[in-house]
């Protein structure tokens, strides 16, 4: 009896201590615990969201992507990727003002993030805060030096400015680190032409497109570059690696080769290729004009006529069309009408020396000497050189 009422005693005087240690709740430390595993929790579950968030943008689900990245940011403020994500997603909605403020709010929380300075420069730009966005850029890209984009970037600001010098000198003094990247040697190259440098220009092309040989649109610009710059030989290479490695010449392309054909002496083949241009382009009044001088070229009379005409209707102010219906009606013999066209010509504005040599030769031809010496000394007034020609120099057109 006694060990039972011992045993009974021993369980009450638990049960007491259960009951008082139930009453006082939780220590301080199981508290401060149970909150930092529910932290654990909550900041795994929210870089999950992030994670859904960043993949909706990537795919282009942008409402969905903004609506859990914008809870994710109001759980951790602090954290800067989610803002920098906020500001990206606003951005590709078009709505920059807030999408300037969100990734500003990533670089309060760490300005060592070279991102949010690279997109806010975009933002900058789109705006056409060029000078904001060029420091913008330049600090992403002092942050990130490895990164080309950001480079580029600056240097791009700095030419739209027209500081072609310092967006020069920029590239230049950190090529080193991107020795291989093309689109370096190729901002060089615009660089250069805006400056009036198309050897170097060229030069530069030529080296973007040795490290990006299958680049067909580094070729198209190659070849251009090298048309300007008078590379009539190396314009053709380019134009036929183009089109060896099968891709179709565009629009340009194909003017720039019937071009380089002309100045080559290839009238031949430059033809037809300007015939398919004016098959579509019938009001492209420049065109007529290089096709009237490629007819000219191969003494086609009839086709320098009929590109003459066509000119005319075009642009009647034009002088070419109407040399050109003289030159058709001199080789026709019918000269009253050829001194018809080119008194036309003549009174054209900017009309060249060219045209009046014509008038004056023509003038000969039918007798009208005075009229003859009229034109050339016109002819002379806009070209100087002329004043030596034995015309004006013995005062005498007999002879024709």
């Amino acid at each position: 009896m006694t060990t039972n009422s011992t045993i009974l005693r021993s369980l009450l005087a638990t049960a007491a201590l259960l009951v008082a240690a139930g009453c006082s709740g939780p220590s301080k430390t199981g508290l401060e615990a149970r909150e930092n595993a529910y932290n654990r929790i909550d900041k795994v579950n929210t870089q999950i969201a992030y994670g859904q968030a960043k993949q909706a943008f990537e795919v282009g689900k942008l409402k969905k992507a903004l609506s859990i990245i914008s809870e994710a940011a109001q759980r951790y403020p602090e954290a800067a990727e989610y803002h920098l994500l906020h500001g990206r997603i606003l951005m590709e909605m078009s709505r920059l003002d807030e999408g300037r403020m969100a990734l500003e709010s990533a670089i309060q929380r760490d300005d060592q993030l070279s991102e949010p300075w690279y997109f806010l420069g975009i933002i900058y730009q789109r705006w056409s805060e060029d000078e904001l966005a060029h420091e913008h850029y330049m600090r992403a890209a002092d942050l990130e030096s490895e990164r080309a984009q950001y480079l580029l970037a600056a240097a791009e600001t700095l030419v739209a400015v027209q500081r072609y010098d310092e967006a020069d000198a920029l590239l230049k003094s950190r090529i080193r680190r991107f020795e291989h990247h093309p689109a370096m040697r190729h901002l060089l190259g615009q660089i250069a032409a805006l400056r009036g440098d198309r050897d170097l220009a060229v030069r530069y092309y030529e080296e973007a497109s040795l490290l990006q040989p299958d680049d067909m649109h580094l070729l198209s610009e190659l070849a251009h570059m090298q048309f300007t710059a008078g590379r009539i030989a190396d314009c053709l290479t380019v134009i036929e690696r183009i089109e060896v490695q099968g891709a179709e010449l565009n629009r340009h392309l194909q003017r720039i080769k019937a071009r380089c054909l002309m100045h080559a002496r290839r009238e031949i083949e430059a033809r037809p290729i300007y015939k398919r241009l004016l098959a579509d382009r019938e009001h492209d009044v420049q065109l007529w004009d290089e096709a009237g001088m490629l007819a000219w070229a191969i003494e086609d009379w009839r086709g320098v006529g009929q590109c003459g005409h066509r000119i005319a209707a075009l642009d009647p102010g034009r002088a070419s069309g109407w040399a050109m219906q003289a030159a058709s009606h001199r080789a026709a013999g019918r000269l009253q009408e050829a001194e018809a066209a080119l008194v036309r010509a003549t009174a054209c504005e900017g009309v060249d020396a060219v045209c009046w040599v014509m008038l004056a030769g023509i003038r000969e031809q039918i007798g009208d000497f005075d009229g003859a010496m009229d034109a050339w000394q016109s002819a002379a007034d806009i070209d100087d050189s002329l004043l030596e020609h034995p015309r004006l120099v013995d005062g005498s057109t007999s002879g024709g």
